[in-house]
């Protein structure tokens, strides 16, 4: 199998348990726009987006068919919207009404900014700035409310194994052996996502306090 159809096969073993944790996550006792719900909301987006990057590496990017390059920017638009709702679930877990407003009102604009970016150009570091932004506030909000309680360990295992998976796009590697670079990052990321999905558990079930609308 070259590269490509390992990241594809890969993406949908990865896509699959993204949408069955997010399911999992939808059938708790959860309120609709609560923190928990939110990051559900989050895995079943980053489920879309692995799959689209599937569709993509599978039928559309090997033949160089014209569609390729709005299949890759689907793909990194629903990774930028996800990064977003990742955002709006931390600001709402964490921050008063004020500053959720602030953090998601920024968040927006990174996101339209990071939408135009890869509408424009094919630039994959923009992407991957704002979505270790965001991880990297709420592993930073994480472990400071460990001892409140709102905090959840787990959650900060989570983020960690998803930015050492993520970061072998930049390592300069070629990945495992048969496996290819992206198979090597799908493979990483799928322990990853279950212990995100783990830490959201953790998260507040209902909208208030902190309501943002």
């Amino acid at each position: 199998m070259t590269d490509l159809a390992l990241s594809a096969l890969t993406d949908v073993i990865l896509a699959c348990e993204l949408f069955f944790l997010a399911g999992m996550t939808f059938r708790l006792d959860v309120e609709r726009g609560s923190p928990a719900w939110i990051w559900g909301l989050y895995l079943a987006l980053t489920g879309t987006a692995t799959m689209l990057g599937a569709i993509d590496h599978g039928f559309f990017e090997p033949i160089e068919h014209p569609g390729n390059p709005a299949m890759k920017f689907a793909t990194r638009a629903a990774i930028a919207v996800a990064t977003f709702t990742m955002l709006v679930a931390t600001a709402r877990q964490f921050l008063g009404t004020a500053w959720q407003w602030i953090v998601v009102g920024a968040g927006i604009v990174i996101l339209a900014l990071t939408i135009w970016v890869n509408w424009t150009s094919d630039d994959l570091l923009a992407l991957a700035a704002g979505n270790a932004a965001s991880m990297l506030l709420a592993l930073v909000l994480h472990g400071t409310n460990l001892r409140s309680g709102r905090g959840t360990l787990v959650m900060c295992v989570g983020i960690l194994m998803t930015i050492a998976a993520s970061s072998l796009l930049f390592s300069g590697g070629n990945g495992l052996f048969g496996l290819g670079l992206y198979g090597t990052l799908h493979v990483a990321l799928m322990p990853a996502v279950l212990v995100l999905f783990l830490g959201g558990l953790r998260l507040r079930r209902t909208r208030s306090p902190g309501n943002i609308t």
